[in-house]
């Protein structure tokens, strides 16, 4: 069997331990801000947005792995570990140059191992689907990505954020694992963060939209008045509750794609208080 990238058996190389893992032609390696502009066009291949911010912020709190066909950048994937209970694994793409040769499956995989997680998870596209389930991911529901500019007035339920030790605490409550690091690095990437008696919301700036996100609140009429404080002008949310989707599209914020939330292993947690995800990439 020939190695990926490899026209001939003759060029390819033993694996090597470390930041370098070679196969065949292909190096497999730790992506560092520096690959930021590989990673950019690599997604501009397979029609993503220009996600530089993003990039950005998830290889500070994340681990992010590279695949190279020489000098280019030809496959990538993110590992994020909170704790040592839960890793979201995101930002999975192989160039269409180098498709069908299973290298999405060795990027994933190698995340996963080198996270060491008992548990996984992801929002998976249905062509990515079939390589999660054979990775042993299962679907738990459905998310949709809602866009537009919500017609509502704020609620005034909430207020900028003072106590971030006990909003931290509160989310490793409802996601079910300890992302205090992430908050760390969040905290200054969000354009805002709020909170309510129950609950909270953040947002921050993608491109030519705000992501509002996390949403964690004790009732539907509670996430409703959370959306509302943070959302400001063209905006996205990724909802799951029905009722909340029927909300969002009776207000200006029609979904536009679904993607299944996949789980390797068992979610814990108080997850029916978490209404939308900070972002698809970490949960």
């Amino acid at each position: 069997m020939l190695a990926a990238g490899t026209d001939s058996p003759h060029r390819s190389k033993k694996p090597v331990d470390g930041t370098g893992v070679l196969v065949g032609v292909t190096v497999l390696r730790t992506l560092t801000s520096a690959d930021v502009p590989a990673c950019l066009a690599l997604a501009a291949d397979r029609d993503w947005p220009p996600e530089e911010a993003k990039w950005r912020f998830l290889l500070r709190v994340g681990t992010g792995f590279g695949l190279f066909d020489g000098p280019r950048l030809v496959g990538t994937t993110i590992i994020t570990r909170f704790g040592d209970e839960h890793a979201a694994v995101s930002m999975v793409l192989v160039a269409p140059s180098h498709g069908r040769r299973g290298l999405g499956r060795r990027l994933v995989e190698h995340a996963l191992g080198h996270a060491g997680t008992p548990v996984a998870s992801l929002f998976a596209t249905p062509f990515g689907k079939p390589l999660y389930e054979r990775l042993g991911f299962r679907s738990v529901g459905v998310v949709a990505g809602h866009f537009g500019t919500l017609d509502v007035p704020r609620s005034g339920v909430s207020v900028p954020v003072e106590d971030r030790d006990h909003l931290v605490k509160l989310d490793a409550a409802v996601f079910g694992a300890d992302r205090s690091a992430m908050w760390e690095s969040y905290f200054d990437f969000a354009r805002e963060v709020r909170v309510s008696p129950d609950g909270f919301a953040a947002s921050w700036r993608n491109t030519d939209r705000l992501m509002l996100g996390p949403i964690v609140a004790g009732s539907l009429a509670e996430a409703k008045a959370l959306i509302s404080d943070v959302a400001d002008g063209p905006s996205r949310v990724d909802a799951g509750d029905p009722a909340l989707r029927a909300w969002l599209t009776e207000h200006g914020m029609p979904a536009r794609f679904e993607v299944d939330l996949m789980v390797r292993g068992e979610f814990s947690g108080a997850r029916e208080r978490l209404w939308a995800p900070l972002m698809q990439a970490l949960g």
